[in-house]
């Protein structure tokens, strides 16, 4: 199977028990803690630069670049030619993690693997809240087709 090739599914990646750096867990826990989710963008957006500082500690990698741009609709990205990840749009955990797995080397069905296990270990509520579309996760208030836009409450 070739190296780019995304999962199907998420159920194809999921690993009971896999493992990882213990500070990579510990960076995580601390990003959970600091509530990313809360406060400025700036200020979440450094939130985000912790992780990605202490990420690449963890793992023995070069700091990956990382950029945020704001958008009506929210995607990922990692540039091999550049070592940097972007989001845009939409400050989300699991996308970062799914970039980062890219600045470690994985395609994608790695990339998916670290990603959807690493979050599924440490925001397992949340976690439990997403859908899966194919091989993504969704919060339920970003529905298939609205990539990045919520729905509007009534």
């Amino acid at each position: 199977m070739p190296r780019n090739m995304y999962p199907a599914t998420v159920a194809e990646v999921l690993v009971d028990g896999m493992k990882f750096k213990p500070d990579a867990l510990r960076a995580i826990k601390r990003f959970r803690r600091s509530k990313a989710w809360r406060g400025t963008i700036e200020e979440r957006l450094e939130k985000f630069r912790t992780l990605n500082r202490e990420l690449a500690a963890a793992y023995g990698i070069r700091e990956p670049v990382f950029r945020f741009s704001a958008a009506p609709w929210s995607n990922g990205y990692y540039d091999p030619a550049e070592h940097a990840i972007g989001l845009i749009g939409s400050l989300s955990v699991v996308t970062f993690l799914h970039e980062f797995g890219h600045a470690r080397g994985f395609g994608e069905r790695g990339a998916c693997r670290f990603s959807i296990n690493l979050f599924r270990r440490l925001f397992p509520r949340s976690y439990a809240r997403c859908q899966h579309s194919g091989h993504t996760l969704r919060r339920p208030d970003r529905p298939v087709g609205m990539k990045g836009k919520r729905r509007k409450r009534t």
